[in-house]
Protein backbone atom coordinates (compact mmCIF):
# COMPACT_ATOMS: atom_id res chain seq x y z
CA UNK A 1 0.00 0.00 0.00
CA UNK A 2 2.77 2.41 0.92
CA UNK A 3 4.52 1.85 -2.42
CA UNK A 4 1.37 2.74 -4.33
CA UNK A 5 1.07 5.97 -2.40
CA UNK A 6 4.62 6.96 -3.36
CA UNK A 7 3.95 6.09 -6.99
CA UNK A 8 0.75 8.12 -6.91
CA UNK A 9 2.54 11.18 -5.48
CA UNK A 10 5.38 10.79 -7.96
CA UNK A 11 2.86 10.66 -10.81
CA UNK A 12 1.08 13.75 -9.51
CA UNK A 13 4.43 15.54 -9.28
CA UNK A 14 5.35 14.59 -12.84
CA UNK A 15 1.96 15.74 -14.12
CA UNK A 16 2.27 19.06 -12.31
CA UNK A 17 5.79 19.55 -13.61
CA UNK A 18 4.62 18.77 -17.14
CA UNK A 19 1.79 21.28 -16.78
CA UNK A 20 4.24 23.94 -15.63
CA UNK A 21 6.90 23.38 -18.25
CA UNK A 22 4.51 22.86 -21.15
CA UNK A 23 3.38 26.48 -20.98
CA UNK A 24 5.37 29.18 -22.78
CA UNK A 25 8.51 29.91 -20.77
CA UNK A 26 7.20 27.48 -18.13
CA UNK A 27 10.55 25.75 -17.76
CA UNK A 28 12.29 29.03 -17.12
CA UNK A 29 9.64 30.06 -14.58
CA UNK A 30 9.92 26.69 -12.84
CA UNK A 31 13.69 26.97 -12.69
CA UNK A 32 13.52 30.50 -11.34
CA UNK A 33 11.04 29.38 -8.67
CA UNK A 34 13.58 26.79 -7.52
CA UNK A 35 16.22 29.49 -7.25
CA UNK A 36 14.01 31.82 -5.20
CA UNK A 37 14.59 29.66 -2.14
CA UNK A 38 17.98 31.28 -1.81
CA UNK A 39 18.87 33.58 1.05
CA UNK A 40 18.13 37.30 0.95
CA UNK A 41 21.80 38.10 0.30
CA UNK A 42 21.57 36.31 -3.04
CA UNK A 43 18.42 38.14 -4.11
CA UNK A 44 20.36 41.21 -5.19
CA UNK A 45 22.44 39.26 -7.70
CA UNK A 46 21.41 39.77 -11.32
CA UNK A 47 23.48 37.34 -13.36
CA UNK A 48 23.39 33.57 -13.31
CA UNK A 49 27.11 33.44 -12.52
CA UNK A 50 26.75 35.82 -9.57
CA UNK A 51 23.76 33.86 -8.26
CA UNK A 52 25.76 30.63 -8.54
CA UNK A 53 28.68 32.15 -6.65
CA UNK A 54 26.35 33.34 -3.92
CA UNK A 55 24.62 29.95 -3.69
CA UNK A 56 28.00 28.22 -3.58
CA UNK A 57 28.91 30.32 -0.56
CA UNK A 58 25.57 29.54 1.07
CA UNK A 59 26.12 25.85 0.42
CA UNK A 60 29.61 25.97 1.95
CA UNK A 61 28.19 27.64 5.07
CA UNK A 62 25.41 25.05 5.28
CA UNK A 63 27.95 22.21 4.92
CA UNK A 64 30.04 23.66 7.77
CA UNK A 65 26.95 23.89 9.95
CA UNK A 66 26.00 20.32 9.03
CA UNK A 67 29.47 18.99 9.86
CA UNK A 68 29.48 20.82 13.18
CA UNK A 69 25.98 19.71 14.17
CA UNK A 70 26.68 16.14 13.10
CA UNK A 71 29.87 16.03 15.20
CA UNK A 72 28.05 17.47 18.20
CA UNK A 73 25.28 14.90 17.89
CA UNK A 74 27.77 12.04 17.49
CA UNK A 75 29.33 13.02 20.84
CA UNK A 76 25.92 12.87 22.50
CA UNK A 77 24.90 9.42 21.20
CA UNK A 78 25.89 5.99 22.43
CA UNK A 79 27.52 3.52 20.02
CA UNK A 80 24.20 2.16 18.71
CA UNK A 81 22.92 5.68 18.11
CA UNK A 82 26.14 6.66 16.33
CA UNK A 83 25.85 3.65 14.01
CA UNK A 84 22.27 4.54 13.19
CA UNK A 85 23.14 8.19 12.57
CA UNK A 86 26.05 7.19 10.28
CA UNK A 87 23.73 4.94 8.28
CA UNK A 88 21.02 7.60 8.07
CA UNK A 89 23.48 10.29 7.05
CA UNK A 90 25.00 8.10 4.34
CA UNK A 91 21.58 7.50 2.79
CA UNK A 92 20.56 11.14 3.24
CA UNK A 93 23.70 12.34 1.41
CA UNK A 94 22.89 10.03 -1.50
CA UNK A 95 19.30 11.25 -1.54
CA UNK A 96 20.36 14.91 -1.47
CA UNK A 97 22.67 14.37 -4.43
CA UNK A 98 20.06 12.44 -6.41
CA UNK A 99 17.26 14.92 -5.70
CA UNK A 100 19.38 17.95 -6.57
CA UNK A 101 20.46 16.31 -9.81
CA UNK A 102 16.86 15.41 -10.62
CA UNK A 103 15.56 18.92 -9.95
CA UNK A 104 18.36 20.52 -11.97
CA UNK A 105 17.39 18.29 -14.88
CA UNK A 106 14.36 20.53 -15.47
CA UNK A 107 16.84 22.94 -17.05
CA UNK A 108 19.00 20.25 -18.67
CA UNK A 109 21.75 21.77 -20.76
CA UNK A 110 20.89 25.30 -19.72
CA UNK A 111 22.80 27.76 -17.59
CA UNK A 112 20.18 27.52 -14.84
CA UNK A 113 20.78 23.80 -14.23
CA UNK A 114 23.86 24.22 -12.01
CA UNK A 115 22.17 27.07 -10.16
CA UNK A 116 19.09 24.96 -9.46
CA UNK A 117 21.28 22.09 -8.31
CA UNK A 118 23.34 24.13 -5.83
CA UNK A 119 20.21 25.89 -4.55
CA UNK A 120 18.53 22.55 -3.85
CA UNK A 121 21.72 21.29 -2.17
CA UNK A 122 21.81 24.41 0.03
CA UNK A 123 18.13 24.22 0.93
CA UNK A 124 18.27 20.53 1.78
CA UNK A 125 21.45 20.93 3.82
CA UNK A 126 20.00 23.79 5.84
CA UNK A 127 16.89 21.68 6.50
CA UNK A 128 19.05 18.72 7.57
CA UNK A 129 20.95 20.93 10.03
CA UNK A 130 17.65 21.95 11.60
CA UNK A 131 16.56 18.29 11.81
CA UNK A 132 19.80 17.25 13.53
CA UNK A 133 19.61 20.19 15.91
CA UNK A 134 16.21 18.94 17.05
CA UNK A 135 17.89 15.66 18.01
CA UNK A 136 20.33 17.60 20.20
CA UNK A 137 17.52 18.94 22.35
CA UNK A 138 16.78 17.02 25.56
Amino acid sequence: MRGRRHVRWALIGVLLLFAVISTPSGLQNYALAQVKHSTASCDSETTTAAMRNCENLRYQQAEKALDSTYAELMKKLDETGREKLRAAEKVWLQYREADATFQADTARGGTLAPLIRITVMSDMTETRVAELKKSLQP
